[in-house]
């Protein structure tokens, strides 16, 4: 028997991200099921090779299905597949507890087989956990300063939408009215707020509830894309060279000499790019660096189908 699985949303940009990259899992078109809101039912979406109709997801029977991956929140579809015993993958549930993260360099994921929802960690920390979580085995973290850049696509098709109509506006001298954003984003930059989870997620993912974290956030004037700033202060002095050497051997992450931007270097792709990576002036045990990333391909993408494989292996 075929396991059956159900995303939720389906056409919106980062289901549009996991499935393009779902078919790595093994999950053939047959055990898939897409959904959405009524006025997108019968949107034909590409999925291994083929195209897949969506269904209306406020009326779809969970039962039907073994796990539904739920990328953008939905309260009522939430209590209607746990109500219909059907297990939910999703960064945006609000529930207390570990965080699921499956990636290379993280010991064997804690994951308890009676749940019926998992909370996967967010699209930023997704994208920052593969060069955390190696740096830290080279050298403990004892404080962690990030500051996150987001882009437009953070607040889905909407969001995009806002930052082209306001530039058009802008440039053809006429006034623009934010729907989406709080302020005008076209040529602006505005504060926002970080997810609250994230220091706790790092105290559990690192095993280091010593670990001292400072975030900041800001909403930038782009359409795709993520940068972070990002500094460390280890437990003790680290050579440059061993960090180069050991974020060098990471997949999917490239280390770059040269300026780096989200257009040029990770613009629709599944890898990071670290740039201006450096020690911190007669500070040997701080380095700093930025990495620019597609959150939804790099970051929630590849964690969604990382667990997606982890279930299958030892679960499902």
């Amino acid at each position: 028997m075929e396991h059956r699985f159900a995303i939720s949303h389906a056409s919106g940009l980062a289901a549009e991200a996991i499935l393009e990259k779902l078919p790595e899992s093994g999950i053939g078109p047959d055990s898939l099921v897409l959904l959405d809101d009524e006025s997108r039912v019968g949107t034909k979406l590409a999925y291994a090779g083929t195209y897949l109709g969506t269904v209306n997801q406020h009326e779809f029977d969970f039962s039907q299905c073994n796990v539904l991956l739920m990328p953008q929140f939905d309260d009522v579809i939430e209590q209607q597949a746990l109500a219909q015993g059907c297990l939910l993958l999703s960064h945006v549930i609000e529930r207390d507890g570990a965080p699921l993260f499956v990636g290379s360099a993280l010991r064997q994921p804690q994951i308890s087989y009676t749940e019926t929802s998992q909370r996967l960690v967010g699209a930023e920390l997704s994208c920052l956990l593969p060069v955390l979580l190696e740096l830290d085995r080279v050298q403990p973290i004892a404080q962690l300063n990030m500051t996150f850049m987001r882009s437009a696509e953070f607040y889905g098709k909407a969001g995009v939408d806002e930052l082209a109509s306001q530039t058009v506006s802008l440039l053809n001298s006429r006034k623009v009215k934010p729907q989406i954003f709080q302020q005008q984003i076209a040529f602006n930059l505005l504060t926002a707020t970080g997810d609250p989870k994230i220091g706790s997620d790092l105290h559990y993912l690192l095993r280091n509830s010593a670990l001292s974290t400072v975030q900041q956030s800001l909403n930038v004037p782009a359409f795709h894309g993520f940068a972070a700033a990002v500094q460390i202060r280890f437990e003790a002095d680290i050579p440059l060279k061993d960090c180069k050497r050991v974020l060098s051997c990471i997949d999917n992450i490239v280390v770059k000499n040269q300026p780096v931007s989200i257009i040029s270097d990770c613009n629709q792709s599944f890898r990071c790019t670290i740039g201006n990576l450096e020690q911190v002036p007669n500070q040997p045990s701080m380095l700093q660096f930025w990495m620019m990333a597609d959150p939804f391909r790099y970051g929630l993408a590849n964690n969604y189908v990382n667990v997606i494989g982890f279930l299958l292996k030892s679960f499902l």
